[in-house]
This record gives C-alpha cells, structure tokens and sequence, in this order.
C-alpha cells in the first residue's frame, strides 16, 4: 500500500478501538469539586482482630449503615449482626482459604487503586450531565467471588477479588467461564462501575417489553459510558476484543438485516431477546467470531444515529426517553 493510505487506516482503526471519537464528551470538569475518596472497606475488615468482632460491629454499623447490613446478608450471606453466631460465621468468611488467598492477591494487585482518578473524573462528568443526582460513597470488598459491584442509595462497593485479572487462579478454581474471565481485570472496574449507576439510576422500563426496546436501551447505557468515559477504549468499556468489534462493524448490516427479515426486531420472545441481549461466548445465530451482546451494540449504533439525527437532545433528555420503538422511527438508521 502507499504510505497515505496506510496513514489513513491506521487513523480509522484508532477511532474505532480508541473510545475518542466521541469528542463532543470530553467535557471541562476542571471546576468540579466532587468528593470521591474511595474507603478500603476490605482492609478494614479484613485487619480485624477476629476475638474482637462484636466490639467492632458498632464501629462497622455507624461507620457504613446500610451497605454494612448487605454486605453481611446479601454479599457474603453470613446473615445479620443480631444473630449469635455472627462473629463465628464472620471468621469463618475471612479464615477461609480461597477468601483469605484472593485478599492477599488483591493486596498485591490494588495496593495504591489504580482506577482511583479515572473513576472521579468520571463521577465529575455525571455531576456536569446530572447535578441533581447524588454521588455515592464509594467503598471496596471482597465479596467471597460473588458480585461485581454492590450498589444502592448513597453507596457503590467493588468487589476486587472479582477483578484479579483473566489468569487468577481462582477463577480457573472456579471454572468460570473464559468470556467472563476476560474481562475480569482491573483496567474493567471504571465502565463496571459506571454502567452499574447507569442501570441503577436509569432503570429499563417499556410498554412493549421487545427485542428492540432492549437493545435501544443498552444502547442508550452504552452511550452514557462515552459520556462517562470518554477517553476510555471502545474494547475496553465493550469488553470485545479487537477482532470482536472489528467483526461488528464489519457485519454491521448483515445483523440487522438478518433481524428484520427474520422478524425479530419486535419479538417478545424471551429466549430469543436473551440471545442478543445476554452475555456469552458468541451469538450464536451469527458466526462464531462474533461477540454476545451484539443486540446491545446493533442499539447502540441506532442511538448514534438518533443523536446525529437530533443534535439537540441533551443526554438527560436521552436517557429519559422510553419511547423505544419513536427513537427507532426517528433515528433514521441505515447500517
């Protein structure tokens, strides 16, 4: 090839995989002062002296509320303070080995919190989008390999033993699936995060509960993390890999086309939405090397175009709008 073609595609597949092509996202949060200190539940926890816990507990319950009461009874399921055996079934939670060996990883791994500055610019950007919303607290745990992120009002907790990076151990220990597994690494926490208060925040509801209602809203979710995130990989807040998006584009309108002739994009059928919506090895009506969640990426491109289309709708606006089936008619969609 010459060299300015070369220039050329090197330039198209960095906007692509880079996450910077949605520019308009970059916005200044110079002057925003959020306080977004995150507390090192785990540490604390963990540093108990374990003949000690009920003098702590009062400590735990002032200090945390309500996170403190699901962690013990949702997260790690030990139950609740004002049980007898709390304490034994607490040391039992921090003396065992896989949950005492993934601390002593995650000690390694998160020594000084690597995600600790994109995270507070991106909690700057969603004051900036929604300064009428509440910024949580922020904490860390080990959840026992349970969820990813724990999250309600006023507080958001990320499991670390759940970002251990794809060769941990404990995840083969666990034979947890290579598609998760792959993701499962610090560099993921930020979009995690994110689109765990965007879920939470902007919850999915819709009068016709179909294929493409579910798609627009990933798509719209997805959006919210370039908002977010804006300096962030598209493979990085996608969790493909390159080859895996590059696929995507590349069959952009062949998955279209095969929803729409194959009547799909209005189907209520729920395992046929599980299969474009949901996570997994690969869609399995498409090729092998495509990504799961291509639903959610096919709604995603519709919002790009809904946005390019109507350059005034503000981001709230967007995410407001449930109106699924009127932001597809008027998206002007053409893969």
């Amino acid at each position: 090839m010459m060299k300015p073609v070369v220039f050329i595609y090197t330039v198209i597949v960095f906007l692509i995989f880079s996450g910077c092509s949605h520019s308009k996202w970059d916005v200044d949060i110079s002057n925003i002062e959020t306080r977004q200190e995150i507390e090192r539940f785990d540490v604390g926890l963990f540093s108990v002296n374990t003949d000690s816990i009920w003098q702590q507990v009062p400590k735990w319950e002032q200090k945390y509320g309500n996170f403190f009461d699901a962690y013990n009874q949702q997260v790690i399921k030990i139950g609740g303070t004002n049980q007898l055996d709390y304490a034994r079934n607490l040391t039992y939670f921090l003396t065992e080995p896989y949950i005492s060996g993934a601390y002593a990883d995650v000690q390694v791994l998160f020594k000084n919190l690597p995600f600790e500055h994109e995270l507070a610019d991106a909690f700057k950007r969603y004051y900036y989008h929604f300064p009428e919303k509440e910024i949580p607290a922020i904490y860390t745990h080990i959840s026992g390999f349970n969820q990813s992120i724990v999250i309600d009002s006023g507080y958001l907790s990320i499991s670390l033993d759940k970002y251990l990076g794809a060769g941990s151990k404990y995840y083969t220990m666990l034979r947890t699936p290579q598609y998760l597994s792959a993701n499962m690494h610090p560099d993921k926490i930020p979009s995690d995060v994110m689109f765990a208060v965007a879920i939470t925040e902007f919850p999915y509801k819709s009068e016709s509960d179909d294929l493409i209602s579910q798609m627009l809203y990933y798509g719209k979710i997805h959006l919210f993390l370039d908002a977010m995130l804006p300096q962030m990989a598209d493979t990085l807040k996608w969790g493909f890999t390159k080859e895996k998006l590059k696929w995507c584009h590349k069959n952009e309108n062949l998955m279209w086309l095969y929803l729409v002739e194959n009547k799909l994009v209005f189907t209520t059928n729920y395992k046929e939405i599980k299969r474009y919506i949901d996570d997994g090895p690969f869609t399995s009506t498409f090729s092998k090397e495509s990504p799961s969640r291509t639903g959610r990426w096919l709604g995603y491109q519709i919002i790009l175009s809904y946005m390019k289309t109507h350059p005034e709708v503000t981001l709230p606006q967007l995410m407001g709008d449930q109106n699924y089936h009127q932001l597809l008619n008027e998206s002007r969609y053409k893969p």
